[in-house]
């Protein structure tokens, strides 16, 4: 057994570390170059990520704090992958140190490494990782929290020290993150710390200094802007349905309760079991009616009544007498339940991580030390990493591919997230919506699957068709077809992944045109 977690484990570990350029570390590596250029201006000139160039500060809805650290590794060693992405190993490493102590303290310490191995063998979290902000701002809430536990319980100013520098600090790689201090403080008062809340202050620094920095360089605090802008944000309830998707899709959790449900719910079960068969139901039908009209995809549904379920069992478990963390755990997930669904525009693997912990924290001592099913979830993490590399890679392969078969010519490209990244690192150049800067004879890059924006309104009476490279896929797993898989953004009726045997639909295609337009 332990040689097939080192196995599964040295896989994720790999994937993760030779992962390209991929969804949004476009935006985290151009504020890191920014800083490169002028450290108090992150958020400096315009970027055209979506559907026209806008001033940076209106594209990006997160503080710079991990392209502050990314900034330094690429100052030491460049952009290659695998070194930007041991950057993001202390913070890894930071994540594990939180929950085994979390672990530890609310459940026992012969459950510290199960807390470990269920939260970092998730499919929300390393396949995810990237390049983006959600793992360093989880790792630093997480870390923090637990440094600030420990504190109140040894009364050793150090740990709360310690814990309100990083809690504050994951506000600064991700704003979600902020509800650290409101969580905190609940759990102090809970815990009648009356004495230690002023340390709390200290959280607070990080966020007040880089409003003041908004203010200095900018004119306008840039979280306050985002807070009266709330731009393209969609109705709770289409948050909150993928949100119970990608919370089922977390955890197998669930499948080791099962066999101790009855104990589990304790009395009043057979009600209990009725109540919650009840809500998936309506779980159902609330999604059915919600995105009436849209595929309806069975691995989605499945998945959503493994959340419903999930949750069910959180709320109407009985709680354990010998522990009183519970009913502070179930605020913790409340809390990151309702940030990931009004504190977000959309939903995503990667906005749920805070809800985790404390599922893990709540469930663990309950399942049982049940390796094989752990394994079987570090399984599917690596399944999905390895699917998501497999689609990363296309596009870094599509842009050196087309930058050799178009050496010395002018060509430009659409679309953004990774594709983005090395497309302009061999020199293309982004389509502008009003094709300004076309010449006759260009070449224009256009892939179908990524989000590519505003097309010049001409484009197909002009351009002419050269070239098709059709990707076809090598792992029986989708990650981001937006055919009912939408790992980064599960909108409407996508699961976060989804599986299939299907190796004929290609996970892209992208086609050269040359701009042709009459004399």
């Amino acid at each position: 057994m332990r040689g097939a977690f080192g196995i599964v484990i040295l896989g994720i570990g790999l994937f993760a570390l030779l992962k390209p350029v991929h969804i949004d570390d476009t935006v985290v590596l151009h504020v890191a170059q920014n800083i490169l250029k002028d450290p108090l201006r992150p958020f400096a000139g315009e970027f055209f990520w979506l559907e026209e160039p806008q001033p940076l500060a209106k594209v990006t809805t997160n503080p710079p704090l991990v392209s502050y650290w990314l900034a330094l590794f690429v100052a030491v060693g460049g952009y290659r992958e695998w070194w930007l992405h041991l950057a993001f190993a202390p913070f890894v490493a930071l994540l594990g140190w939180g929950m085994y102590r979390l672990t530890a303290r609310f459940t026992g310490q012969e459950w510290a490494w199960w807390g470990v191995g269920w939260v970092l063998l998730s499919p929300a979290v390393l396949p995810g990782m990237n390049l983006m902000r959600d793992v360093p701002a989880f790792a630093l809430f997480v870390g923090g929290l637990a440094c600030w536990v420990e504190g109140l319980a040894q009364g050793n100013r150090r740990w709360l020290i310690t814990g309100a520098l990083l809690g504050g600090l994951s506000g600064l790689a991700k704003y979600t993150a902020l509800f650290w201090i409101p969580l905190v403080l609940f759990y102090t008062l809970q815990q009648r710390a009356w004495r230690q809340v002023g340390w709390m202050l200290i959280a607070v620094l990080p966020i007040t200094a880089w409003s003041a920095m908004n203010l200095w360089t900018d004119g306008e605090v840039h979280l306050i802007y985002l807070w009266q802008e709330r731009r393209g944000s969609a109705p709770w309830e289409a948050k909150f349905l993928p949100g119970v998707v990608g919370l089922g899709a977390s955890t197998l959790l669930l499948w080791g309760l099962l066999p101790h449900w009855r104990e589990a719910l304790g009395q009043g079960w057979l009600w209990k079991t009725a109540l919650i068969a009840g809500a998936c139901g309506g779980l159902i039908y609330w999604h059915l009616t919600l995105f009436e009209g849209r595929p309806i995809y069975a691995q989605t549904l499945f998945w959503l009544v493994c959340g419903g379920v999930l949750l069910g069992t959180v709320l109407l478990v009985s709680p354990r007498a010998e522990n009183g963390s519970d009913s502070f755990l179930r605020v913790w997930l409340a809390a990151a339940l309702i940030v990931a669904v009004w504190g977000v525009p959309f939903q995503a693997m990667r906005h749920l991580l805070y809800a985790l912990p404390p599922i893990v924290l709540l469930w663990a001592p309950r399942v049982g030390k049940r390796p094989f099913l752990l394994l079987l979830q570090g399984l599917l993490s690596l399944m999905v990493i390895a699917a998501d590399y497999d689609y990363a890679v296309r596009y870094k392969r599509i842009a050196s591919e087309f930058a050799e078969l178009f050496a010395g010519e002018r060509v430009w490209y659409a679309g953004s997230w990774g594709w983005m990244f090395y497309a302009e690192q061999h020199g293309f150049r982004k389509l502008l919506p009003t094709g300004e800067g076309l010449q006759r004879g260009d070449v224009i890059l256009v892939p179908q699957r990524v989000y590519k924006g505003k097309m010049p309104p001409d484009f197909e009476r002009n351009a002419m068709l050269l070239n098709e490279r059709v990707e076809k896929p090598f792992v029986p797993l989708r990650t981001m077809d937006f055919e009912g898989a939408a790992y980064y953004a599960i909108i409407r009726t996508n699961a976060p992944f989804r599986f299939t045997w299907d190796y004929e639909t290609p996970l892209e295609v992208t086609r050269a045109y040359r701009w042709n337009p009459p004399p």
